[in-house]
Order: structure tokens, then C-alpha cells, then sequence
């Protein structure tokens, strides 16, 4: 495996989600159909939330593949949608519930679930069964040993390999297990006070702080929702649907909670009577789990009802970095042989998907245009996670992976997004061909305002609540291109790619620098140098990754990357890992020493040959498999299960004491565990010498012997082929240091011995039950692409430049060589080059006036106004060495925000998710004050740079400020505040007014305010209405008498006025329920917005006259704008918290400084409570010392004077 082996003793099962569901499709066309990957895909809750929210896209087909480790997680849901699908009447509602979200069961529910249980074991004999039978069109399995898997849970839910002692065995079993968690709980959660949940009720979330640890705790003491007490003593029985399965040992995830995975905050927002998702008549607490309740019920609805033709659902169980490079390996030449990758780390099991639909002519997919891989990073780092999962992504603009991170590793967001891929985030996104869009955009949709306020506001609290540790992140990462071309493969330097690598490996490994550990020891970096994600195999496979994506000298780049790794000083550990990387690099064709070349000098011996010596085809690298006695491992065992931890394993080869030469010692990461027993084929002595294991699915708590396996170089195993020892132990970080020098010692083995010992250990070419070695990114993919040619005109390829010193890509270099004898001649007769920046990523180039113009397409934002120019007219190509941009604010690109690109079959939104408006919640605006919250809310759209700006323009000493950004969300936020009320007059209709431009040039009419579920927001369901020149004679009769309906302006600049322009196309797509005509303009003009020129349109006219008739306003003539608005959803934009801070920091006294909430800037009315008149209608009342605000009354204006003061001057 590509990541360290850590002793695997505790095995948290996690069945239930603890984050709120998401829709997986919110980032496709609404006409795409949608092959996903869910890697780590955790419960149910995301699948049954997109077939709720993604309504709108009625035809769409979806066929989702889902990856877990645990076969227990799958099990559990095929359960639930086989119930689903089976109780269509809602009759067994209740039980469902219970079955999936309670730790015990009455009698019902329990009933229920052994004849589910019973039912779905019988129909899955064998994978061809399975798949004949009533299920198996909608869920699919991808392999027998999947099933054989999920089989065997099944039967233990059935109940029919339990009676008597066993039944009992297992009930006691059970109730352990639950106190073990139980007790897990209480240690982490300290006073018992749990606030995750804080994040599923956002944005309402404040509400939530007293009743969401009341009902986490309710549920770890009672183990259901039920709150009645009469319900409670009904639910006596065990659910074996949160006990893993009979044969591996459990521990459940001591956070586990129920209402985590769905959208809390309709229990707490105060919603329309025609709301969906709407609840009355419940008590505070019990309307938390009503909702939660309603949601399932709603989804599982609509789930039914496109599972009948527009899902399947494929399952694995198993690694998910061994599924994906194994899903690789089938897309190969070679894809009808094994992968020869294992199931996962801790068995032997090969991995071969012998399903029907992976078969030559099979059905699933092999590639995917959705890529979500949970939180796997935490588990295995982020670079393992894009080497295995990204080759398998759609080479497509709409092409998503999410990337997401749970655990606290590093202080805020900003420092775990920059260490991430260990190294410059830009420079490595380049070698995946992917963008981070958020990163370079600095604008979302998506509010992370509660994990903000979960993880610093309440800093008082954390040594307290179970949060601690806690910090979540999503990342949406797309390629790079348009829908018409790619970015072929970059070219580099064979010195500066060296230097580049040379720092990921740095940063890999920096757990090994000791200077570095030891001037800034803290919990947190004890943490973080404990748990790894990295060995040197890691690194391999990383290098095999970019070497497919890159066009470099490679032998000589290895050269030199080499001499940089072997005189390296900082790495503590380096020389004892260099064979380890000198045999991963050789297996994977990327660098081979002189020792790993035939043929091998051997070492005479005066004895006759035998063993690995004796072999006639000796290979570089051979397996060494040590089998460890079950005793030896009770040092492992013996530890408190509190204090274990995740101790990371390898084994040691090492010269004896009797060596004659230097003495070595060489480490080896990369291991495979498995328990059984050992068989053997054939003699030691011959090449074809091998062993195969009959495992032990008891594992731990079985009898049988720890099976050990790793790879070393055949010529250290030759030095000494009988005396040299192996060990099998622990490596070195802070958290296994303190567990077991007292027991073990320095060295930390557990077990040691000699080559020489036959009994235990055995030297073959191969892994156990393995025939060849593991197939690691042998798929390239368009990455063989290294020019393209447009129009066989010209042929452009890319080139980055690297500062060797920081490893870090600082220029992007973009060249066309003219194909065309016309334009040779046109450049060589001394025409002019202009160069155009078309889009952030995009460079035009016009030869001559007139001339022909080319695009040259970068994988990253880059600034022409700092580029520089190349013409070889001799040698007919053009060269453009431009600089990327920095990322913050997105350098010289206000509007690259909501980036939208012309597509069939319909446009691409790369930044801003689709929304099913009318699934949402509908927010009752007539109890203004439980709105209250939505002021702070909407104020944290602007960074603390965007609050310092804005601030400082509206002092008495004005600075006036040109950022279109900060001018855009404060109107965005005085829109939310009048049609809501809570600030200023109410509003229903804006105008976005350039009074300096001419005037009024959008008209948005506003519906509702709704609760935008899944992105932790809120959205304005509304209408827009472009004014153009061509349209305004139309609108006569209905624009005359607007002005006197409550018409709001909202005071606009040009280059405001030209941002809301671009992001308008984009509120608009993204909860488009029509379709863009075969003449769309988007298409047949190749851009989006269309124009931001004033007196035309920005938008296509393709959704005009959709506005559905519910859809009216009290206005006159409203039917003739009717006819030309569409709808939009309206969301506040928010700053990327890893890009800029997003809010101020600690005051000098430790406590944290929450910014004043934003009041509406263009309401010229009080400062304080909005009014645009003072009582009696009178004018306004000035400030008599700076005359800049202005107050209703003395009441307001004494009320604001605390505040008000700190800015005021004369």
C-alpha cells in the first residue's frame, strides 16, 4: 500500500455521517449524466440528499460508485435502500428509522430488520444471483469478494447464525463494545458538552448550542432519538447494524450522532406555511429530530422514485487507493491482468474486480465526471488520495473532485490548504491538471461562517467539547481548459523539476527534521509527527504520477534529484530509507542504481548454493514474509486501548554482528499485514518458489500468526543471506515512543530474527497470493498530449519555469509554431504581435491588424500586463513567458469569481453550486426579528482586508476604495436586509442604478428568501431583469409607474455594475430548470456573459417567458416583464478563508473580536435601524461633530454613539 501501516487493533466504525449531506451533482450541467466516485462513502445521506435536490434534472442518469473500507458501512446500506424501496405506502417509516439511526430496537424494528437481512442473503449466493434478482438492476456489487463480504454481515443482522451462547456472546459482546464508547465519549468530551452538531444547523446554529448536546447525549445514554419514556424502555434489543461484523472487533466512533448528517436548521428557522420541509406542533427539542425525521422521509421519496430508472449504485469494500489504481490498471493495455494490489493494508485477499460489469464489454464506468473522496486526507494524505483518484477523473470542464479535511492538522485553514500537497499549492495543482478553483477565485457561495465561529469564538470551550481537534474544509477541484481544448503536457527543465520534487520531499518527510521539530515543539506538531501519511513508496508513486504529466529529461532530472536526496543532512532518518526509495523507484521505471541491475554480484560461499542464492533468474527485488508468533505480539496487545493510539509499523533488515564489512541498517515502511497460516509451493532453492496465505478473519482477536510481508533489494538480502536480521516493530514518533521504549526498548521490535530461519521466514519473488507487483498509475491518459495544433495552423505548447531555491513554478511560458505557410509569411514580413488577456487563464494573440487571433490556454491564472513577448520570425513561433498570478483577491481579475465557460449540452459553472429552488425551505418573513442572525451572517461575506476597505471609505476622512468586490457584497448585503426587513425599509424590487452611467440597467424582483440546505446559507429566489436597448420599448407600460411601488436602488459604479453583469449568468444557471436552445448565444458567441457593455444584454435570452405563473408580483404590466425576466438565486458571496484572513484576530487580552455587523451602505437612511426619515416625516438628523451619518432620532442616535465614537471626527 502507498501509505503507512499503523497497528490496527482499534477499529472505529463510523456509521453514520458527522457532516451535513451534500448534493453530489450540484457542480454538473443539469444535463449531464453523472458518473461518480465516492471513495470513504460513509452512509447514505449524500446519495438519498441528491436524488432530493438534484429534482430538477429529471432525465439525468446516475450510476455511483461507492468505495468504503468497511464492509459493515455498505451492508448497512443496501438495508436502507432495500427498505426504502420496498415500503413505498410509508407504513414503515418509524422502524426504518429506528433500524438505521438507534443502537437498540424494539421488537418491530428488530423483526423488520431479520427479514430484511434474511432476505437479502438469500438472493446472494453468488454475484450472478445478486445481480438476477430484485435488486440487483439498482445495486450493483463489483466484485465477489464484496459480496461474499457483505454477505456475511447480512447474516449476522438476519440473526440465523445466532442462538443461545452465541446470542448471548453477542449481546454481551455488543453492550462492551458500547461502554467501550461510551467511556471513549466521556474522555473526549469532558464536561459532556458536544457542539458538532454546531455545523449542521448552520446558519442558524447559535439556536442549536443548548439542545444538539442535550440530544447527543440523550442518544449515547439511551442509544435512540426517541425522547418519550415509555418509548425508551421498548428499545431493549442490540441493533447489529452498529456492531460492525461478527468476526472483526469494533470500537463505534465515539462521536457518533445521529442528526449530524442532515440540515438542522429548519428545526430552528421560522418557515413559510407553504415551506418544504416545513414542521408544526413540536416541542424545541423534539423538533430537531422531527426535521431530521422529515428529511429522511422526503428523500427516501424521491429516492424511490428515480431509482426506478435513473439510478445504480455500485459497491466495493475495500482500500480505496487500492480500488482506484486498480480501476487505473483496467483502463490500461493490460487490463485483463491482475493489478496485484491487496484488498486493504490488513489483509491478503488480491484485489480482482470480477464483477460482470467490469468485464470487457462492462457497464460501469471506469472514468467519472464527480470524484468525492470524503475525508480520506486526514487518513492518507492528500497527495496519495490525487495520485490514485485523479487520473480517474473526466478530462472535461465539468469535471469535479472534492477533496475535504475534518481533523485539525495544522493552526487555521490557510496553513493546512498550504501544506496540503507539501508544496506550493499552485506549483502542484499544475502537476495534477487540477485547479483548485476556490483558491484562485477567492469567492464562494458556500458559507463557512459557523466552523469559524465553532473553532474561535468559542475558544473557552475547547479543552470542553467534543469539536476539539475539529477543522473542516472542502475543496472543489477542477481541470483546467475549455470545452473545446485542454492543456497538453508542460514542459520542464531536468534541473529545476528536480529541485521541485526535491521540496515535496522535504515536506513529506518533515517529521524527520529534527531541527525543525525541535524549535517548535507543541501538541499539535507531536501530533501531526505521529500520525504519517507518507513512506518512501509514497513519494514513488507521486514521481510515476508526474512523470506521465510532464515533458522533461527525465534520466536527468533523476540524476540530480537523487544527488540531492542522498546529500541531504536535515532528514534525520534519510540514508536508512534509501534503499526503500531506490527499490520503489526502480519497480516503477523511474531511476535505478547500479545494485539494482543484472547481474547481481553475489557473495562467494563455500558451502553449495541454496535458498535465494541458488536461484537461476534472481530479480532485483524480492518479498521477505516473516510469520510472527501470536506471543510475540503482546506488547501490542497490552497496552490500554486509550493509550495505543495509531502506532505506524515496519520492518528492519540489518546486517549481523558478524558482518565483516560496514555495518548497515536499511527501514522498510511499506507493509502488508494479514493473520493465518503460511503454505508453500515448490523449494526454496527454485525461481518459482512461493507461498500462499489461508487467512484468519479473526484477525486480532483470532489464534493465528501476525503474516508480514514487505519488499527489500535483492543485493542487501544477499550480503547475508542466512545471518542478516529482520525485524518487524514500530517506528519512531512521539506517540509510540512514549507507549513502548519502556517495554521494548530503543529499537521497538517485537520480533527479530535471522534470514536463515526457515520456519519464519520465507524470500519469494512476489507478495503472498500475489504473481506479479502492483500496477501504480500505469494509466496516462491525455497526459500523452504534449502539443496541440489549432486549426493546423499552429501548435502550442507550455513550459513552466521554476525557482529552484523554493521549488516553486513562478512563471508560465506559452508558445505557438506556425503550421501555416500564410502566417509564417505574415510573421516573417514583420507584422505586429499583440497580446490580449481574453480570461485569467487565457492569452490572445493577434498577428498583424486584423489578423487571425489564437488563444494560448494556461492550467493557472497568469497577468499579461506583467508578461514579456518572444517573435522568432526566422523561426515562426511566438513565445509568452507570463507570471501567475497571486492568488489573493485573485491579482488583476476582480471578476473571476463565478467563472462560467459555453458547453453542450449546457454551460458549465465552474464556482457556484446548482441549487432545486424549489426544494428549499421558504423562510416566513413576517417575524422579522427571528431573523436576526442573518445580519451577522451576511456581514462575514467581506474579509477582513474587504472590511478594513470598506470601513475606511465610509470615515469622516472617506479613502475612497475601487474594489468592485467590496462594493458588490455591500449591496448584496443591503439587498438581503430590505427584502427581509431587518434593516431598512422592505423591499421586494431593486434596481441596480449607475446614476453617473445611465441609470437603472437590472431590475431583480424578489420571491423569497429560502434556506440554502446543503452550502450553510441562504439564497434570493428571484427574478432578473437585464434592460437592454433593444428590450426597453417593450417595457414601457411596466417601467412608467415602477418607481412608485417601493422600487429600491441600489447605487452602482461601472466596474460594480460590470461585476454584477458577470456573475448574473451564473445566478441564473444555476437553478435553470428550462433548456438552452440549439441557437443559445452562449454558444454561438463563445463567451459568458455575453456583454457588460451598457444597452446590451449580458444574459442568453433562452429562459425568458419560464417564470412560472406562481411566480407574480403586485405590479402593473407585470406580465410584460414576466416575458423576459428569469429566475436566479441570489446567494452572498463569501471570502475563501484560506486564501485571506477572514476575520480579525485576538484582542490583547485573548478574547476574540467579532466584527460589528455591516449596516446597509446604500441606505442613506439612520445608521442605526434604516429609516430614510425621522418621525413626522422630517429629514434626517445629522452627527454635529463629523456630519457624515445621520440618525432618525436622538434615541438612535445615543444607541450608537459607543460605537459610532471610535470613527467620528470633526
Amino acid at each position: 500500500m502507498l501509505h503507512p501501516t499503523f497497528v490496527n487493533i482499534i477499529t472505529y466504525f463510523y456509521p453514520l455521517g458527522n457532516t451535513s449531506a451534500v448534493c453530489l451533482t450540484q457542480d454538473l450541467p443539469r444535463e449531464l449524466n453523472a458518473n461518480i466516485l465516492l471513495l470513504g462513502c460513509g452512509d447514505a445521506r449524500n446519495i438519498l440528499f441528491s436524488s432530493y435536490s438534484d429534482g430538477g434534472s429529471k432525465s439525468r442518469q446516475l450510476d455511483i460508485t461507492c468505495c468504503d473500507l468497511e464492509a459493515a458501512v455498505l451492508a448497512r446500506n443496501i438495508v436502507l435502500y432495500t427498505l426504502i424501496m420496498d415500503h413505498a405506502d410509508g407504513s414503515k417509516d418509524i422502524h426504518i428509522w429506528n433500524i438505521y439511526y438507534h443502537m437498540f430496537l424494539d421488537n418491530d424494528s428488530l423483526e423488520l430488520l431479520h427479514n430484511q437481512a434474511k432476505k437479502l442473503h438469500s438472493l446472494s449466493g453468488t454475484i450472478h444471483s445478486w445481480h438476477s434478482g430484485k435488486y440487483g438492476r439498482l445495486l450493483r456489487m463489483c466484485d465477489q469478494g464484496s459480496l461474499l463480504r457483505v454477505r456475511r454481515i447480512w447474516s449476522s443482522y438476519g440473526g440465523s447464525d445466532l442462538s443461545g451462547e452465541d446470542k448471548t456472546s453477542f449481546d454481551e459482546r455488543f453492550k462492551s463494545k458500547i461502554q467501550t464508547a461510551r467511556d471513549m465519549n466521556a474522555l473526549s468530551s469532558g464536561c459532556g458538552m458536544n457542539v458538532t452538531g454546531f455545523r449542521s444547523a448552520a446558519p442558524i446554529s447559535f439556536t442549536s448550542l443548548k439542545d444538539l448536546p442535550a440530544l447527543f447525549q440523550h442518544f449515547w445514554k439511551h442509544g435512540i432519538t426517541d425522547e418519550e419514556r415509555s418509548s425508551i424502555s421498548k428499545y431493549t434489543f442490540p441493533n447489529p447494524m452498529f456492531a460492525g461484523s461478527l468476526e472483526d472487533a469494533f470500537t463505534l466512533h465515539y462521536g457518533t450522532d445521529p442528526l449530524l448528517g442532515f440540515h438542522l436548521a429548519t428545526a430552528y428557522a421560522s418557515l413559510s406555511l407553504d415551506s418544504p420541509l416545513k414542521l408544526s406542533g413540536y416541542t424545541r427539542l423534539r423538533k430537531v429530530v422531527a426535521a431530521a425525521r422529515l428529511q429522511l422521509r422526503e428523500w427516501s421519496t424521491s429516492f424511490r422514485r428515480h431509482a426506478q430508472k435513473n439510478i445504480t449504485i455500485r459497491f466495493f469494500a475495500g482500500d480505496a487507493l487500492a480500488f482506484c489504481h486498480t480501476l487505473q490498471h483496467k483502463r490500461t493495455r493490460d487490463a485483463q491482468s491482475s493489478s496485484n494490489w491487496y484488498r486493504d493494508q490488513y489483509h491478503l485477499e488480491p484485489l480482482i474486480l470480477d464483477g460482470e460489469d467490469y468485464a470487457t464489454k462492462g457497464k460501469a464506468p471506469l472514468s467519472f465526471n464527480v470524484i468525492d473522496t470524503s475525508n480520506l486526507l486526514d487518513h492518507v494524505g492528500a497527495i496519495n488520495i490525487l495520485v490514485a483518484a485523479s487520473p480517474l477523473l473526466d478530462i472535461d470542464i465539468s469535471a469535479t473532485l472534492y477533496t475535504e479535511a475534518l481533523v485539525k492538522q495544522e493552526e487555521d485553514l490557510k496553513a493546512l490548504v498550504d501544506s496540503m500537497l507539501c508544496g506550493h499549492l499552485p506549483t502542484l495543482s499544475i502537476l495534477f491538471g487540477l485547479v483548485p478553483i476556490e483558491y484562485w477565485t477567492n469567492s464562494s457561495a458556500v458559507s463557512t461562517v459557523e466552523e469559524y465561529l465553532l473553532n474561535k469564538i468559542l475558544p473557552t470551550m475547547e479543552d470542553k467539547i467534543g469539536s476539539k481537534g475539529q477543522m473542516h474544509s472542502r475543496l472543489t477541484w477542477k481541470r483546467p481548459g475549455s470545452d473545446s481544448i485542454i492543456v497538453p503536457k508542460i514542459g520542464f527543465v531536468a534541473t529545476e523539476m528536480a529541485h521541485l520534487m526535491y521540496q515535496v520531499y522535504l515536506k513529506m518527510f518533515q517529521n524527520e527534521d529534527m531541527a525543525r521539530n525541535l524549535s517548535n515543539i507543541n501538541l499539535l506538531m507531536l501530533h501531526k509527527n505521529s500520525v504519517l501519511h507518507y513512506h518512501r513508496g509514497s513519494l514513488a508513486a507521486f514521481l510515476r504520477f508526474v512523470k506521465n504529466r510532464v515533458t522533461v529529461d527525465w534520466n536527468k532530472s533523476m540524476e540530480v534529484f537523487m544527488g540531492l536526496v542522498e546529500d541531504n543532512t536535515t532528514l534525520l532518518m534519510g540514508m536508512n530509507y534509501i534503499q526503500e526509495l531506490y527499490l520503489h523507484l526502480h519497480l516503477l521505471d523511474l531511476y535505478s542504481v547500479d545494485t539494482f541491475k543484472l547481474p547481481f554480484n553475489r557473495v562467494s560461499h563455500p558451502q553449495p548454493l541454496k535458498g535465494l542464492c541458488a536461484w537461476k533468474d534472481i530479480p532485483a527485488v524480492v518479498c521477505i514474509t516473516l510469520k510472527v508468533p501470536r506471543a510475540k505480539l503482546n506488547p501490542i496487545t497490552d497496552v490500554p486501548l486509550k493509550k495505543l493510539g495509531s502506532p505506524i509499523l515496519h520492518c528492519i533488515l540489518q546486517s549481523s554482528g558478524k558482518h565483516h564489512g560496514r555495518q548497515w541498517q536499511n527501514i522498510f515502511s511499506s507493509v502488508q499485514l494479514g493473520f493465518g497460516e503460511i503454505t508453500s509451493v515448490g523449494s526454496r532453492s527454485d525461481d518459482d518458489f512461493r507461498i500462499s496465505v489461508s487467512e484468519d478473519v479473526h484477525g486480532w482477536n483470532g489464534k493465528s500468526s501476525l503474516i508480514v510481508s514487505f519488499l527489500a533489494p535483492t543485493w542487501t538480502v544477499l550480503l547475508e543471506p542466512q545471518a542478516a536480521t529482520v525485524a518487524f516493530g514500530v517506528q519512531s514518533t512521539p506517540q509510540s515512543t512514549s507507549t513502548f521504549v519502556g517495554s521494548l526498548g530503543l529499537e521497538m521490535n517485537f520480533y527479530k530474527t535471522t534470514l536463515g530461519n526457515e520456519d519464519n521466514v520465507y524470500i519469494t519473488k512476489y507478495r503472498p497470493n500475489h504473481s506479479g507487483h502492483v500496477s501504480v498509475c500505469n494509466f496516462e491518459g491525455s497526459s500523452k498530449i504534449t502539443h496541440l495544433s489549432i486549426d493546423e495552423e499552429v501548435t502550442m505548447t507550455l513550459k513552466a519555469n521554476v525557482d529552484a531555491r523554493t521549488g516553486q513554478i513562478t512563471t508560465l511560458t506559452g508558445r505557438f509554431d506556425m503550421l501555416s505557410e500564410d502566417l509564417k509569411s505574415i510573421l516573417s514580413s514583420g507584422a505586429t504581435v499583440e497580446t490580449l488577456q481574453i480570461s485569467p487563464c487565457t492569452i490572445g494573440i493577434v498577428i498583424g491588424r486584423n489578423g487571425r487571433q489564437f488563444h494560448l490556454l494556461f492550467p493557472a491564472p497568469i497577468l499579461v500586463s506583467r508578461s514579456k513577448c518572444r517573435i522568432a520570425r526566422k523561426s515562426s513561433y511566438v513565445e509568452v513567458v507570463a507570471p501567475m498570478a497571486d492568488h489573493r483577491y485573485g491579482e488583476g481579475f476582480p471578476y473571476f469569481m463565478y467563472p462560467m465557460f459555453p458547453s453542450k449540452p449546457g454551460p458549465v459553472v465552474w464556482n457556484m453550486p446548482r441549487l432545486n429552488l424549489d426544494c428549499l425551505p421558504i423562510f416566513n418573513l413576517s417575524k422579522t426579528k427571528e431573523l436576526d442572525w442573518l445580519t451577522p451572517h451576511t456581514s462575514l461575506m467581506l474579509s477582513s482586508r474587504e472590511r478594513h476597505l470598506r470601513e475606511r471609505s465610509m470615515g469622516v476622512s472617506a479613502v475612497v476604495h475601487k474594489d468592485a468586490r467590496v462594493n458588490l457584497k455591500d449591496s448584496l448585503f443591503s439587498m438581503f436586509m430590505h427584502f427581509t426587513g431587518v434593516q431598512g425599509q422592505q423591499a421586494r424590487v431593486f434596481g441596480i442604478n449607475n446614476p453617473d452611467d445611465g441609470g437603472i440597467h437590472i431590475l431583480v424582483f424578489v420571491s423569497s428568501l429560502r434556506l440554502d440546505l446543503a452550502n450553510h446559507t441562504v439564497v434570493l429566489d428571484a427574478a432578473i431583469l437585464p434592460l437592454y436597448d433593444s428590450l426597453l420599448p417593450k417595457l414601457g407600460p411596466f417601467l412608467g409607474p415602477l418607481a412608485a411601488k417601493g422600487l429600491c436602488n441600489i447605487k452602482v459604479d461601472n466596474d460594480e455594475l460590470n461585476l454584477w453583469k458577470e456573475i448574473i449568468p451564473a445566478w441564473v444557471e444555476r437553478c435553470r430548470t428550462w433548456e438552452h436552445q440549439l441557437s443559445c448565444a452562449y454558444l454561438a458567441q463563445s463567451k459568458i456573459p455575453l456583454s457588460v457593455e451598457n444597452g446590451e444584454n449580458p444574459i442568453c435570452t433562452c429562459g425568458q417567458g419560464t417564470l412560472s405563473s406562481k411566480y407574480t408580483f403586485d405590479l402593473p404590466a407585470w406580465h410584460l416583464a414576466a416575458k423576459y425576466a428569469v429566475r436566479a438565486a441570489i446567494s452572498p458571496s463569501f471570502s475563501v478563508p484560506f486564501v485571506e484572513q477572514s476575520f480579525e484576530g485576538n484582542d490583547p487580552k485573548g478574547v476574540e473580536v467579532v466584527p460589528e455587523p455591516v449596516k446597509a451602505a446604500h441606505d442613506t437612511g439612520c445608521r442605526v435601524c434604516g429609516k430614510d426619515k425621522a418621525e413626522g416625516g422630517k429629514g434626517l438628523l445629522k452627527c454635529a461633530r463629523c456630519q457624515a451619518v445621520r440618525y432618525c432620532s436622538t434615541e438612535c442616535q445615543r444607541g450608537d454613539w459607543k460605537e459610532h465614537k471610535k470613527g467620528c471626527k470633526q
